[in-house]
């Protein structure tokens, strides 16, 4: 449904609107990394003027998600090499915060929740259904990102989160997913047994093995 059909919404609203369709069509590879994100496309694809579509892009642009270069326009974001480093590198920082704290508190009702997401998990990639096995391991980050219970930090999640639902559609195969399973599981052990070291050891191994997977997927030309 485009913007066009929300009569009752109001131009705020309608902003808002378009910026989290075109958010979301970068995240899940509509618009694939370096494809052009013209105005005049845009305010068709989603029947609106071109003002809530170039707030929108200015907006993406302050997420990372998109670029805007002058006389070429805007794009999405094409990540190199350094934009996986410095990615990953936030993302262990917070989620190793996030497994020590799980593992201290030794939280049952969080150890349950990683528990029945590795199995929802489990069975996605049995069925063959990667699509629905990349979004439950995005849900495993997102339980694990529950943990901060700081305001700050959690702006930083989303933007964060963003980044890694989109890398995460790159590059699946039901190897690497099972292989995420796999140290998912043992993170998930070790927060059940209270080790936070171990914890936190794990949980900094699998994001550099994901690292690891994903760089040679990338094309540092600009």
């Amino acid at each position: 449904m485009t913007a066009t059909g929300e009569k009752q919404l109001n131009p705020l609203q309608i902003k808002d609107l378009v910026y989290e369709k075109l958010r979301q069509a970068i995240i899940d590879q509509t618009f694939e990394a370096g494809a052009p994100l013209r105005e005049a496309a845009l305010t068709e694809r989603f029947g609106v003027s071109k003002t809530p579509i170039r707030e929108a892009l200015v907006r993406l642009e302050q997420d990372g998600l998109v670029e805007i270069a002058p006389y070429r326009g805007a794009r999405a974001k094409r990540y190199t090499r350094a934009d996986l480093h410095e990615i990953y590198a936030a993302r262990e920082i917070l989620e190793a915060e996030c497994v020590r704290r799980a593992a201290s508190a030794r939280d049952r009702e969080l150890v349950e929740s990683l528990r029945k997401n590795i199995a929802k998990t489990e069975k996605a990639i049995a069925r063959g259904r990667l699509s629905t096995a990349a979004e439950a391991l995005d849900e495993f980050d997102e339980i694990l990102f529950s943990q901060l219970h700081n305001s700050l930090l959690d702006d930083i999640r989303v933007r964060l989160s963003a980044h890694l639902q989109r890398l995460g559609q790159v590059g699946r195969s039901r190897e690497r997913f099972q292989a995420s399973v796999e140290q998912h599981t043992l993170v998930v052990d070790a927060i059940a047994d209270g080790d936070p070291v171990r914890a936190d050891s794990l949980l900094r191994a699998h994001l550099h093995n994901v690292l690891e997977s994903q760089l040679p997927l990338l094309d540092d030309e600009r």
